[in-house]
């Protein structure tokens, strides 16, 4: 008995001593080093990726000229209490060629004030986390090319960036480009319940998409303000209230208050399209499919 006691004394004494040594730690912080910044995709730690995101042009009006995107940086180190500046920089992009949907375009570096602008660069007061409001343009040689604008952040007097941390936005016009909410990966732009993606059967499947409108306004209203006019928003609000990311599969998803809808007014009238008038296009199956054997499987078989 008289040993347990020991022992749990000898412990206590040993904890109390780690949480000094912490604490000492924690008082010996250097305050004055640099505060590092990387972008983020909201997923956790992202201090080593190379972060691509497309902006299109191809389904939008002629007079649409701009368009507006936000990259966020996130801090490592100290909060202030006042508002901080960063720097960035665009940096060549060493791929020479992108390819998407069977379209292979010429890729070349976006130059400031021809194909994109930058907002204010800060960290607010207070905040762990800032905004890059970037301006991309309409040109005439994205109709035939990728501009690609690929940034970094600089060191200043009061940041520095990450090592292989990037962000890349891909910009482009004419033919459409797979969203990510239709490809397996980006190697693989083919999703069970749609097919293998091409430009055309993506214009078709917004004419479904679309077509909402006019057999049920109001339940097409809510679809573009959660989904987006091209189905170009890159979040929804589930069924519990909290934001998910559209990547593959979201039309289905069980946390997709929309499900049914996705299913009744544009899946099955796609796959009722391609199987009837392209019968020899794809493979139309009922039975599950995979990314290896890429066959298009009909939407009425979703559970």
């Amino acid at each position: 008995m008289k040993r347990n006691i020991l022992f749990n004394i000898i412990l206590l004494a040993g904890i109390a001593a780690g949480f000094v040594s912490c604490g000492d730690t924690w008082l010996k912080y250097d305050t004055s080093r640099k505060g590092k910044l990387y972008f983020s995709t909201g997923k956790g730690a992202d201090l080593d990726k190379y972060i691509s995101t497309d902006v299109s042009f191809a389904l939008l009006d002629e007079s649409v000229k701009e368009l507006p995107a936000k990259v966020t940086v996130s801090l490592m180190g100290t909060i202030a209490d006042y508002d901080r500046t960063f720097a960035v920089t665009a940096i060549h992009d060493t791929t020479s060629y992108f390819t998407s949907g069977g379209i292979h375009r010429e890729l070349v570096d976006a130059k400031e004030g021809e194909d994109y602008t930058l907002g204010q660069l800060f960290i607010p007061a207070g905040a762990v986390e800032g905004e890059i409001a970037v301006t991309v343009k309409r040109t005439e040689k994205i109709l035939t090319k990728t501009v690609s604008l690929v940034l970094q952040i600089a060191e200043n007097d009061l940041f520095e960036g990450v090592p292989r941390n990037v962000y890349r936005i891909l910009i482009s016009d004419g033919e459409p480009a797979c969203p990510i909410w239709w490809r397996y990966d980006a190697n693989n732009e083919w999703y069970m319940y749609l097919g293998i993606f091409t430009p055309g059967k993506y214009r078709k499947l917004l004419e479904f998409y679309h077509g909402i409108g006019e057999t049920n306004p109001s339940l097409y209203k809510k679809m573009i303000e959660q989904y987006g006019e091209n189905i170009d928003n890159k979040t929804y609000v589930t069924t519990s209230g909290t934001l998910a990311e559209m990547t593959m599969g979201f039309m289905v998803r069980s946390n997709n208050p929309q499900k049914l809808a996705w299913v009744r007014y544009v899946l099955c009238p796609m796959f009722d399209y391609y199987s009837t008038n392209y019968p020899d296009a794809e493979v139309y199956t009922d039975k599950s499919v995979n990314v290896t054997t890429k066959g298009w499987r009909n939407p009425d078989y979703n559970y």
